[in-house]
């Protein structure tokens, strides 16, 4: 990372500082744009220590999430309130969670309910 924030700064230097009246697209603004994003976030992006530690360094895994919401909670016909949306949310966070919370809620709802079929987990 040290070495891209050096070859920026160095690019910063030969092209000079934006100047007023340069487009978004001029040079001298995408490479201090760049040179300021990386300075600002290099502690943040330490991909070789997370190749280490197995962790992802793709968006693929949140970009797929944003996708699955879209097509449940915002997909034609879908017509939610707020409530209603947190609570589904709430429901996949716990069935993708940790936490007991998604198992609970079946168990009460199948001792609380009746005439309801029996909620299972597919397998």
């Amino acid at each position: 990372m040290e070495k891209v924030i050096a070859e920026l700064a160095q690019r910063q230097a030969e092209l000079g500082a934006p100047q007023e009246g340069d487009g978004e697209t001029h040079p001298r603004v995408l490479v201090s744009t760049a040179l300021r994003y990386l300075q600002n976030n290099k502690e943040k992006m330490r991909y070789a220590e997370y190749r280490r530690r197995g962790l992802p360094i793709t968006p693929s895994y949140v970009e797929s999430a944003v996708k699955q919401f879209e097509q449940r909670v915002k997909g034609t016909e879908n017509f939610w309130t707020e409530a209603g949306a947190e609570d589904l949310l709430q429901l996949r966070a716990d069935y993708l969670g940790t936490t007991t919370g998604l198992d609970e809620f079946r168990k009460d709802r199948q001792e609380n309910a009746t005439g309801q079929n029996n909620y299972t987990l597919a397998v």
